[in-house]
């Protein structure tokens, strides 16, 4: 498949999309690009320091088969951001897959991408009636909700998001298997070992990159 991408604005989510985010990287070696509107530094709603790698103008949306679209404790600064907005207006939803959890499904609501589709998320009831531009009529109270190829969330279900994305995108008939989410564990869920193949590797590179004291 083609690479993702990752919007990241101010007060961006990490929790919300790492579950995704790492598992498109670490079991399906997927190539994951953080763009944003500048290469400004970003902080995200944990405080952490972020840069984006490519910014909107750097970038061909053809190249990706996901847009990733983080939650924010505060969309104001995201949602006046007249160059992210004019990009996401521009999206041709039918050839690549939007995936916006928590608040962020309100960008996609402003960019016009809402207008026929059902979506769920984080959203305070309060701005329904406030933003004239969030399609009411055609939110639903799910906790995960696929319509077309825009996939919406609430935070919370940051897993279950994951899977459904993972799933849309072909990657895995079945996404359990990357998410562990039991009551209780038997002792086989809690021990783990590498092939014979795989700790031969390891060893071999450790063992090269190993420096003498």
């Amino acid at each position: 498949m083609k690479k993702v991408a990752c919007l990241i604005y101010p007060y961006f989510s990490l929790y919300e999309v790492t579950a995704l985010t790492s598992t498109l990287v670490l079991s399906f070696g997927v190539d994951i690009d953080y763009i944003a509107t500048s290469k400004d530094l970003i902080v995200s709603e944990d405080g952490l320091s972020c840069q984006a790698t490519k910014t909107l103008e750097q970038i061909s949306i053809d190249d990706y088969s996901c847009l990733i679209l983080p939650g924010m404790i505060d969309f104001k600064p995201a949602l006046r951001d007249k160059e992210l907005l004019t990009f996401l207006a521009g999206l041709n939803e039918e050839s690549i897959l939007i995936a916006a959890i928590s608040s962020a499904p309100i960008l996609l609501a402003k960019a016009g991408l809402l207008k026929d589709k059902t979506f769920t998320g984080g959203i305070w009831q309060n701005f329904f009636d406030y933003f004239d531009f969030i399609p009411k009529e055609n939110f639903k109270p799910l906790s995960v909700l696929k319509d077309q190829n825009i996939v919406t969330a609430i935070g919370f279900a940051h897993q279950e998001f994951a899977r459904t994305v993972l799933t849309s995108l072909n990657l895995t008939e079945d996404a359990n298997k990357f998410f562990r989410e039991e009551a209780t564990y038997a002792e086989e869920d809690l021990v783990f070992n590498l092939s014979e193949e795989e700790f031969e590797n390891f060893k071999s590179d450790f063992d090269a990159h190993l420096i003498s004291k």
